[in-house]
Formats: C-alpha cells, structure tokens, sequence
C-alpha cells in the first residue's frame, strides 16, 4: 500500500470507519437487529446477568440514552426483566425468550466478527490495537483542546 499522504489521512480513515459501519449494518441486517439492540445484548453477554444499565453504557461507550431506550425495547419484548437491586439500580435479566434471542442472533453475529480476528496474527492484531488506541488517544485530546477553545469564545 502506497504511503498516504498527509492530506489524504482524515478522507482515509473516516472512509475506512464508514466501511467498517457499512459491514456492521449488513451483518445486522441479516438477522434483522437494530444496532442499539446489539450492542446492549453483546454488553450483557460480556457484563453477564444481573448487570446494570450504567455498565452498559461504560463498556459500550453509548450514551445512557441509547442504551435506556434499547432496554425499553427489550422489556417491552419480553427479552429481559429488570430486578430491583440497591436503590436506585435495576438489574438486568435475560428471560428465556431473550436467551433463546441471544443464542439465534446475538450470539452467530459475534462469532463473525470474532472469525475475522482469529485469522489475523497476534501481532498484526497488536499492532491495529496500538494504533487505533493511539489515534482515538490524539482525536480525544484535540477535540477537548478544541471545546475548550470554544467555550471561551
């Protein structure tokens, strides 16, 4: 691959975080998932059950918003039950429909993604982890820069 040059970098890589949403969406799409639906039940199955909506929304990096109304949704579905734990937290559930959902759909999607990593070597994997933790460590410190410019003015 060519070196880019340093005015092609941003088109690049917003470019290639598009491909990677457009992957995301048709790998959605054959199941028929909302993403938001996803990604909350893909953060159950990391936190396990019993987890709370706040959890979600750290491990997730959606906003409380997002996350609430996929819980909702859920609910409302029958996927999950909410528990009473100390106040003010609600546990999350999974109820038979929702693992019977999460096996048949949440669950085949992730090991897509996950067959696609296991065939790249550690190394290579390493290295994608290091540079993306680099650039989203750069973005972050200039978008805060860049706010905090912006309040001032």
């Amino acid at each position: 691959m060519p070196t880019l040059l340093k005015e092609n970098r941003l088109r690049h890589i917003n470019g290639m975080l598009s491909e990677i949403s457009s992957i995301y969406e048709k790998l959605l799409l054959t199941k028929n998932v909302p993403e938001g639906i996803f990604i909350v039940m893909s953060s159950m199955l990391d936190l396990g059950e019993g987890c709370l909506q706040k959890e979600i929304s750290e491990i997730s990096y959606l906003n409380k918003k997002t996350v609430n109304s996929a819980i909702k949704k859920l609910k409302q579905e029958g996927y999950i039950e909410l528990k009473a734990g100390k106040y003010p937290n609600m546990h999350i559930y999974l109820t038979d429909k929702g693992r019977e959902y999460m096996r048949d759909n949440i669950i085949p999607m992730i090991e897509v993604e996950s067959k696609a990593l296991e065939i790249m070597p550690d190394s290579e994997f390493q290295n994608l982890v290091d540079s993306y933790k680099k650039y989203i460590d750069n973005f972050r410190e200039h978008v805060e820069m860049f706010a905090e410019r912006n309040k001032k003015a």
